[in-house]
């Protein structure tokens, strides 16, 4: 790691620590100041947005490395909306019984995990950046159209739940489901923190890996667990969230101007949850006027940036 980087890192520890700071502070300043609401409604919104952040930034990292490809990320690429699918099957309850069985964790992590693998084996038929993305917006039609579907058969209070968990929010994870998230997304950043050898040999291309003795077949499947495990477990705790996992590892390259994935790990992962519980701040301070979603705010403002980097590539 150059030493260059470590005021980077100090800075987005130091700005993350501040942002908690505030973002408790002003929930406090509402008049909420409760121990027990502290510790079942303040805490786990601000772990929520932490846990959040860094998860699915470090999975849009992961997938650009996979497929080459800066464009690439969760929400691009179709994965959350294959963790999305599932989920609105489990809520409408129109699976089978085995699938009805399952918990909104374990239902999303395997429409991200098949997802993601649908979206691997069209990466290795089309070579084109372009195609690629354009299939994964359709893959993510495609679903939301089955999910259209669904919807027109299921009764009211089902679709009002599905709405709402659709809109993504902070305050959906509990404070008995906070200690899992943070366990999966604990074990998602060690297992990417172990791979990173292989991650640094992934950007020469696979047959340089291979020369440099990376099992790459491994590494693929490897990225492709820690990618469904994080995507799926954030969008079934906390609705699906758009832009974070495209945009903050193309900031991290952009900051850094390196492809040491050490110091892309460390950065997007604190960058990430610093950006989430900034708009999270955000939102709790336009709460006494309006009721903002967080998918709002991430859209308008990942949104531009991804737009900005499509016409600096051209």
């Amino acid at each position: 790691m150059k030493r260059t980087s470590f005021p980077v890192l100090f800075f987005m520890l130091a700005l993350l620590i501040a942002l908690s700071c505030v973002h408790l502070f002003g929930l406090q300043a509402q008049g909420i100041s409760n121990r027990l609401v502290f510790w079942e409604f303040q805490f786990p919104r601000l772990l929520s947005g932490v846990l959040a952040g860094a998860g699915l930034s470090l999975s849009g990292l992961l997938m650009q490395n996979l497929f080459q490809n800066p464009m690439a990320g969760p929400y691009v690429l179709g994965i959350n909306s294959g963790a999305s699918l599932l989920i609105t099957i489990l809520i409408l309850g129109a699976g089978p019984t085995v699938l009805n069985q399952l918990s909104y964790a374990s239902a999303a992590m395997m429409g991200a995990f098949l997802a993601a693998s649908f979206m691997f084996l069209v990466a290795k038929r089309v070579q084109n950046i372009q195609s690629l993305l354009v299939i994964g917006l359709m893959f993510a039609s495609f679903t939301g159209a089955i999910e259209s579907v669904l919807q027109s058969f299921a009764a009211p209070e089902q679709i009002k739940q599905l709405f709402i968990w659709n809109m993504g929010s902070l305050q959906q994870m509990s404070a008995a489901q906070a200690p899992l998230l943070a366990v999966f997304v604990l074990v998602g950043i060690v297992i990417a923190l172990f791979l990173i050898k292989g991650l640094n040999a992934m950007v020469l291309g696979d047959a340089q890996a291979r020369q440099l003795g990376v099992k790459v077949n491994f590494l693929k499947v490897s990225i492709l667990f820690v990618t469904a495990l994080l995507a799926g477990s954030i969008t079934a705790y906390c609705g699906p969230i758009a832009f974070i996992g495209l945009a903050i590892p193309n900031l991290a390259r952009a900051i850094l101007k390196t492809q040491d994935h050490l110091v892309l790990i460390l950065f997007s992962v604190l960058a990430g949850s610093c950006f989430l519980v900034a708009i999270d701040v955000l939102i709790l301070l336009l709460d006494p006027w309006m009721s903002i979603p967080v998918n709002v705010l991430t859209a308008a403002i990942g949104a531009p940036y991804v737009a900005y980097l499509m016409l600096r590539r051209r």
